[in-house]
């Protein structure tokens, strides 16, 4: 199963994507500022069958953030 890792998910474009890919079959990431609105993005996402979805709290703005999401990832993928 692929994976992505997509910012700025919680409405609008990013949201779309997010929504695009797992209808294509990809494992999302879905990367938030605000861990209770990547939640609801979450939930709704679900709501409609599109299950192989999380979220992951990040800031691209704040290094520590970007870290802390990579490692985050990272323990579920191995891939970074």
């Amino acid at each position: 199963m692929k994976t992505a890792l997509v910012t700025g998910t919680n409405k609008g474009i990013g949201l779309e994507i997010t929504r695009q890919l797992l209808q294509e079959g990809f494992y999302v990431y879905l990367g938030s500022r605000d861990l209770q609105n990547g939640l609801k993005a979450v939930d709704d996402l679900k709501s409609m069958g599109l299950t192989n979805v999380e979220v992951v709290e990040l800031d691209i703005t704040e290094e520590s953030s970007v870290k802390a999401a990579r490692e985050a990832i990272g323990r579920k993928t191995s891939i970074f």
